[in-house]
């Protein structure tokens, strides 16, 4: 979807007038129809279940269930990921603090960004594991995914109050000749 967007908005930008819409439509279809199948794709061993069950957080219900090698796979890039897209907030952190500042931030984005964060770990936090999967067996399983979601909801956080600390400072100090990444 994403490629489909970017050439869609490469197209659109074009000189010809002609070329743009069409091929534009044409990308947005082939995206659309070669995503679709792989959102449609069921699982094979899913068993139905009988009726909705409450989270219980943490009860202890037996069957902690062993990662599989393909689940180890996913836990290890998952953790990776999650690293990453922790340490991608420090240096904004550390750039905002030297220069006392927040210009050229956008605090519109960042807001956005809490949010999704927020609505994803909840998202993961209050889904129902699989039957026979215990709670703890359940978060262990998506602990990268809960630490890289939340963990970087505190950095935006910490972000957001670099809002409102230096918001009052940036229009007094900063000039606009000054460079917003240092050289």
């Amino acid at each position: 979807m994403m490629l489909t967007l970017y050439f869609h908005y490469k197209f659109k930008n074009r000189p010809s007038p002609l070329s743009a819409p069409i091929n534009s439509v044409l990308l947005f279809i082939l995206g659309t129809v070669c995503i679709t199948p792989l959102l449609s794709i069921t699982d094979p061993v899913a068993v139905p279940r009988e009726s909705f069950r409450g989270r219980m957080l943490l009860s202890l219900e037996p069957g902690n269930k062993p990662f599989t090698k393909k689940e180890v796979i996913g836990f290890v890039i998952g953790s990776i990921s999650s690293v990453l897209y922790l340490l991608s907030r420090l240096p904004q952190i550390r750039t905002n603090f030297l220069r006392q500042s927040t210009q050229g931030i956008s605090y519109s984005l960042f807001a956005l960004v809490m949010l999704g964060n927020t609505l994803y770990g909840l998202s993961v936090l209050l889904k129902n594991p699989e039957v026979g999967q215990s709670e703890g067996s359940y978060l262990l399983h998506h602990l990268p995914w809960l630490v890289g979601s939340l963990g970087v909801l505190l950095l935006d956080t910490i972000i957001s109050v670099q809002f409102l600390v230096y918001r009052n400072r940036s229009a007094a100090t900063a000039s606009e000749q000054e460079p917003l990444l240092p050289s």
